[in-house]
């Protein structure tokens, strides 16, 4: 009876360790019930306990020393200065007014050095010879838009902007790791300043799969990102991925990424329905909120089916959210025949496209 008692209280123990492993490092929980375990070996005698026991252990071993053994090294280093500041409604962005410097070495001998020039909105600037021209072009989206890995001279919308010369306005809303729903969030809050002399307006998204994940805040450098729930079959923001109790989902989410036994058993990167859902209620909400601040909207998306092959039959898997891009206006890069060589950098752990192939495509 005794026994039988202080199992029940090492039980609730092991509940609580299990809670506080779940929030902080999973290797914790293999561990506390790998113990458990030897604890009723030690009193009940049954090798099915040993077995737990080394089984437990064992996935704990694999978990805490996993960052290490894992831990893949690249002759490539990236090293940058680049500052962040948050804003209360989109969230991180980088430094307004700042110049930033981006050294890539290969072998610690220096191949690539760019210049991330940062406006007094937080923007990356743009060729831009008549900033109040009533007839504007506005990029948004992630760091391809931005332009990570080129100089402010070979971003897509710097180069679009030097074709116009004059004729059009161009604005890059774009940021690493954005997806559409920091443009959203810009719009409903009316942090559109630099845009708001805008008449007319082209609002060019370039979409790739990968931010579907990021909307739903599947991805963990998204944590200060605004947050969209679906209430009443549309979206609303309900602060970032990083305001409690919501954060805690993150954390956990994080760990399973960390966990190597985990993560076989459960892929927490894999959008459902649901977030499907909220990206395309998002992409139909902007439509509304650009309709509301500006008096002619049309609307052009770059669609990039297969970026490094982790999207491959991306379509098949999207099928809503593709037939919705390509009701619009709209560009597909594959269609466009591009090398590879020109399409991506070839930086490993990097791959954005190259200053030529913003130039053909800013040309399309």
């Amino acid at each position: 009876m005794f026994n039988r008692l202080l199992i029940k209280v090492k039980f609730r123990y092991l509940i609580v360790i299990s809670i506080i492993g779940l929030i902080l490092n999973f290797h914790l929980i293999f561990l506390s019930i790998g113990i458990f375990c030897l604890k009723l070996f030690s009193k009940s005698k049954k090798i099915i306990n040993l077995i737990l026991f080394y089984i437990f252990f064992t996935f704990s071993i694999i978990d805490f020393l996993s960052p290490k053994i894992f831990n893949e090294t690249s002759d490539y280093i990236t090293i940058s200065n680049i500052e962040y500041d948050i804003n209360n409604y989109f969230g991180y962005h980088p430094k307004s007014n700042s110049e930033f410097i981006e050294k890539i070495y290969l072998n610690k001998n220096l191949i690539d050095k760019n210049k991330y020039s940062i406006n007094e909105y937080g923007h990356r600037k743009t060729y831009n010879l008549n900033k109040k021209n009533k007839d504007c072009i506005v990029f948004y989206g992630g760091s391809i838009v931005f332009g990570q890995s080129l100089n402010d001279d070979e971003t897509l919308p710097y180069l679009v902007s030097k074709k116009l010369n004059g004729m059009k306005s161009v604005y890059n809303y774009g940021f690493n790791g954005y997806g559409p729903h920091q443009f959203l969030a810009k719009l409903e809050n009316k942090e559109i300043n630099e845009i708001k002399h805008c008449k007319s307006l082209i609002a060019i998204y370039k979409f790739i799969p990968d931010h579907v994940g990021r909307t739903a805040g599947r991805r963990s450098y998204g944590e200060d990102s605004p947050r969209y729930i679906l209430k009443k079959n549309t979206v609303v923001q309900r602060g970032f991925f990083s305001n409690y109790p919501y954060k805690i989902i993150m954390k956990i989410r994080k760990n399973i990424r960390n966990s190597k036994i985990i993560s076989l058993l459960y892929d927490v990167s894999k959008v459902n329905g649901k977030d499907k859902k909220i990206f395309l209620k998002i992409m139909k909400k902007i439509e509304v909120e650009t309709k509301k601040n500006f008096n002619n909207v049309s609307f052009i998306n770059i669609i990039w089916y297969e970026n490094l092959g982790v999207w491959k039959n991306s379509e098949k898997e999207y099928l809503k959210i593709y037939k919705y891009l390509k009701n619009k206006n709209h560009i597909v890069i594959d269609n466009l025949e591009i090398n590879e060589n020109i399409k991506r950098n070839n930086i490993p752990g990097d791959q954005h496209p190259t200053k030529k192939y913003n130039q053909i495509l800013s040309h399309e």
